[in-house]
Formats: C-alpha cells, sequence, structure tokens
C-alpha cells in the first residue's frame, strides 16, 4: 500500500464488499458472523457463540501479524474485532457513519483512542470525537448531458440498491400530481423496476433504472434527490451541494435513519417525510418543494463538512496516535 502502510481488510462473504475490497487488490479477510437484533431467541444464541469464536480467532490473528491499528465502521462485523483490539492492547479506532452511535460502537466506545464522526452525534455524547465525515469518492469527471431548460425540474429518486417499495409505489404518483415540467431518473433497487413506468404520468419524462452505477453523475445532473436517509446516500447529496425529501427507513436500528435525516433538515438542506404520514402531505411537500423553488435555495447552503475528505483527515489522524 501507499507509503508501506500493510491493510487487512475484515468482512463478511457476501455482497459487494468483497468484489470491491479484492479489486482494490486490498487482503480481504471473512469473520463467521451474524446480525443480533432482531432476531429470535436462536438465533442470538448462535450470533453470540459466533461472537466468542470470531473474538477467539481476531486475537490470534492481530498478535500474528503485529497489527498497530484496528479501525472498526460499525455493524456486528467489528464487535469481535474492536474486543480482540481491546484484549491485544492495540490502538482502537472507531467510525460512526450515523448521528446515533451503533450499538457495536456504543459497547466499544470507552476504549477507542478516538472515534470519527460522519455527523454530529444528535443523541448522547462521549470522550474523543472528531467530526470528520464519511469517506466517499469523489468523481472528478462528472458530465451534466441534459438540457439547459430551467423551466424543467430534474428530480432523481433513489431507495438505495435493494430499492424501497414505499418509494417505489407512492413517489410516481405524488410526480403526478405536481403542476410543473418534470424530468425524474429513478432508481427501483435490483429486481424491483417491473409496472414503475406505468404510475408515471405520461407528461413526465422518465428513465428508469435498476442501479446506476455512478449515483453521483445523477445527483450532479438532478436539481433535488427524493431518497431514503442512509447516512452514505445523505454525505453524497450534500456534499454536492443538493438537497433532498428524505423519507427515513422506519424500522432502521434506533432509528438512526430519522436522525440522520433531523441533522440535514435542521442544517437547511432538505425535508423530511415519514411513511406514516398521509401521501397528501407527501403531495403538498413537494408541490411547496416545486412552487417555492426550495432545491435552488438548498443548493445555496454551505455543507459544513467535507465527506469527500473525510479518508484523508481519518488517516492523518490515525498515524498521530502513538
Amino acid at each position: 500500500m501507499r507509503n508501506n502502510h500493510r491493510v487487512i481488510w475484515f468482512g463478511t462473504n457476501s455482497g459487494i464488499e468483497k468484489n470491491l475490497v479484492r479489486d482494490h487488490k486490498i487482503n480481504f479477510k471473512t469473520i463467521p458472523m451474524s446480525g443480533f437484533r432482531g432476531k429470535g431467541f436462536l438465533a442470538k444464541v448462535i450470533s453470540v457463540v459466533g461472537l466468542a469464536f470470531s473474538t477467539v480467532k481476531m486475537v490470534s490473528f492481530l498478535f500474528r501479524h503485529k497489527i498497530d491499528y484496528v479501525v472498526c465502521f460499525g455493524g456486528y462485523i467489528s464487535l469481535p474485532v474492536g474486543i480482540a483490539a481491546i484484549l491485544t492492547n492495540k490502538s482502537l479506532i472507531l467510525h460512526e457513519q450515523n448521528s446515533i452511535l451503533g450499538t457495536s460502537n456504543k459497547l466499544l466506545a470507552k476504549f477507542a483512542k478516538i472515534i470519527f464522526l460522519g455527523f454530529p452525534l444528535s443523541v448522547g455524547s462521549t470522550k474523543n470525537t472528531k467530526i470528520v465525515g464519511n469517506p466517499i469518492r469523489k468523481i472528478t469527471d462528472l458530465k451534466n448531458n441534459s438540457h439547459n431548460n430551467k423551466d424543467v425540474i430534474k428530480i432523481y429518486i433513489t431507495g438505495g440498491s435493494l430499492g424501497s417499495d414505499f418509494i417505489n409505489k407512492n413517489i410516481p404518483v405524488a410526480i403526478g400530481s405536481l403542476n410543473a415540467s418534470i424530468e425524474v431518473k429513478h432508481q427501483s433497487g435490483i429486481g424491483k423496476s417491473e409496472g414503475i413506468m406505468a404510475l408515471y404520468s405520461k407528461d413526465i419524462l422518465v428513465e428508469v433504472e435498476e442501479f446506476y452505477k455512478c449515483p453521483q453523475e445523477i445527483i450532479f445532473w438532478a436539481d433535488f434527490v427524493i431518497s431514503r436517509a442512509g447516512a452514505l446516500t445523505l454525505s453524497e447529496v450534500i456534499s454536492m451541494n443538493k438537497g433532498s425529501l428524505m423519507i427515513p427507513f422506519p424500522s432502521s436500528i434506533d432509528n438512526h435513519q430519522l436522525l440522520n435525516a433531523q441533522m440535514v433538515e435542521n442544517n437547511k438542506m432538505g425535508i423530511i417525510h415519514e411513511e406514516s404520514e398521509s401521501n397528501e402531505l407527501l403531495c403538498k411537500r413537494l408541490q411547496n418543494i416545486v412552487d417555492k423553488r426550495l432545491f435552488s435555495q438548498w443548493q445555496e447552503f454551505e455543507n459544513e463538512i467535507d465527506h469527500f475528505q473525510a479518508s484523508q483527515r481519518m488517516l492523518s489522524s490515525i498515524l498521530k496516535i502513538q
């Protein structure tokens, strides 16, 4: 690695994480772990046994490979790694992407040398924190291939790579109620594109894709975004000086998506709509955004956290730890 740093990445054996890390020629190791919260009794027992087994495995690994720093980014996979770092007296560094500490980070927090934050914490406080943002890669050669008609409002709609049934079913209808010229790019999620186009009014220019390979390009194209309130999605949107209508996932652990969205709304870069609220209110909020051109105001607010620089800030701070 650069500057002779040797990096070993621990993760699960599923999802895009493994392939992405290996594509960048980083040594990738797996940990046999499963989540604990929200599971049945038997699944919790299996999870606890897996935690003990994985912790022992990690203690051995940290000794054998003479690891200097252990950096955990939250989630159940971080717990055995973090506990092993504590047991072996290694420098433990945490990063929390949301506006509230997740379970693993909360348990490990008092043992950490430093806790990097993607957003300011909205609930609780802890020592040794530093707001650095969420590490996201900046695409420098973005191209805007859209027309220059200022009268047409461009909206990027996304429920993330997995998609959102609520967004897919309700937003097209709400968009159709708007009294404005609209152009839409809609990311449905893998396997969820069928039938969405038919929900849109024929007067609206719509593109539906299951997955956009370069979401930053679509954010750059859009006047504003309609999305969930996951930390990384919001970090990309606000770092590109765009605002959003945020629909937090109501079942997110510790309701962290609502807390993320409240942080953005308080910074005047978006508006929240909760699933429990009526579709009539959803339509009114969208019409208000369009009529008052709130998206133009959102673009004028300067984001205080540059998430594109987060990884460099983290690295600089880590290398100063004695």
